[in-house]
């Protein structure tokens, strides 16, 4: 059975990230959220990278974890969450997917995840419009 996690608290705190800096500094900035509530984190987290068959290795924006409880997040800073961040959250089954857009729209980033497959509950944010949507995952779809 997987751990739970009430996201709300931290999420809300998300959305009042600068988008209005270096990628680091926003990445810094959302690892402190998660530090301050009780997780350990790690930063560009290691994963095998898809786009070609040369087998470079790529990476995760952030990596938090509390217990068995795990978090991956990307943060795609001047456009819209892109296809390539759900694929590389996918490959490490996380408890959860968060993609957070720093200057783009919540829509397109949104339109991008409807075509991530997977049951990983997802959650999208825009920073740039202070919000955030949760996706669900196929396990909430119901035939």
């Amino acid at each position: 059975m997987t751990e739970t996690y009430d996201m709300k608290p931290i999420l809300y705190k998300l959305i009042k990230v600068s988008p209005y800096q270096e990628h680091n500094d926003t990445v810094s900035d959302i690892e402190r959220i998660f530090r301050e509530a009780g997780f350990y984190t790690t930063k560009e987290y290691p994963i095998y990278a898809m786009k070609d068959k040369s087998g470079r290795s790529g990476r995760i924006d952030l990596v938090a974890r509390k217990g068995k409880f795990k978090v991956a997040i990307e943060y795609d800073h001047k456009y819209n969450v892109k296809y390539k961040s759900f694929q590389k959250i996918v490959q490490i089954k996380p408890d959860i997917a968060i993609g957070i857009s720093g200057l783009g729209y919540l829509n397109g980033s949104i339109l991008r995840a409807k075509d991530y497959v997977g049951n990983i509950p997802l959650y999208v944010i825009s920073l740039k419009e202070n919000r955030y949507k949760y996706l669900g995952s196929s396990k909430d779809s119901v035939d």
